[in-house]
């Protein structure tokens, strides 16, 4: 039998695809990459204060689902922190602690009270205990508040933390750039939450340290 000639535009063809089809997962990859990172939306006041504020997508995730997360300890915990309560109400508390050893109602718990929130839409909190010896300055974070957001983005969620209200110069400075790192990290891990699932907290991850 005799053998067919060769094809000589299939490769070309092929090769022409193959490449597009490198050239998407490459754009994928990159979009993915992008996405999973804390979108920096911080900004100047016309009064000269600072507002910080981040926001992350949650793909595939409904408010309800994201909403949970924030206001109740099982969804806390599978996220912020291995210790973890919500008391979710009006002047409630939310304690957590990333010592896997320090039990709720142990003293050198982080502590946030629960000042205003809309379901599904807004939560507000402020500051009322912080670690001992914590990398800023205590009282000048007690002194703002963090708002939490979440809207929908399609398929998605977005949530977005903000602290408005910091001044310049220190300790205002330090305490924006834990913050700035902290808040980032934390969203962060919510998405990997929905994305790969619940933290195992017998693998800590660690918190990264403040920016100098």
């Amino acid at each position: 039998m005799q053998a067919s000639k060769p094809d000589r535009a299939r490769p070309r063809s092929a090769g022409r695809l193959a490449a597009l089809a490198l050239a998407a997962l490459g754009a994928t990859a990159g979009a993915t990459e992008d996405s999973a990172k804390a979108r920096d939306e911080s900004h100047t006041e016309s009064d000269g204060t600072r507002t910080l504020q981040q926001s992350i997508e949650l793909p595939g995730t409904s408010l309800a689902q994201a909403w949970a997360a924030f206001t109740t300890s099982e969804g806390f915990g599978t996220w912020a922190a291995p210790i973890a309560a919500v008391d979710f109400r009006l002047g409630g508390i939310i304690e957590a602690s990333y010592d896997p050893s320090r039990p709720i109602g142990s003293p050198g718990n982080i502590r946030n009270e629960i000042v205003a929130f809309v379901p599904l839409r807004m939560l507000a909190f402020r500051n009322r205990e912080t670690p001992p010896d914590p990398p800023f300055d205590g009282p000048t974070f007690q002194s703002l508040h963090t708002v939490v957001w979440l809207e929908p983005a399609g398929a998605a969620t977005r949530v977005t933390i903000v602290q408005p209200g910091y001044r310049t110069g220190e300790p205002w400075d330090t305490v924006y750039r834990h913050f700035e790192r902290g808040n980032g990290w934390s969203l962060e891990q919510l998405r990997r939450r929905f994305v790969q699932g619940p933290a195992e907290w017998t693998r800590p991850r660690p918190v990264p340290a403040a920016r100098e």
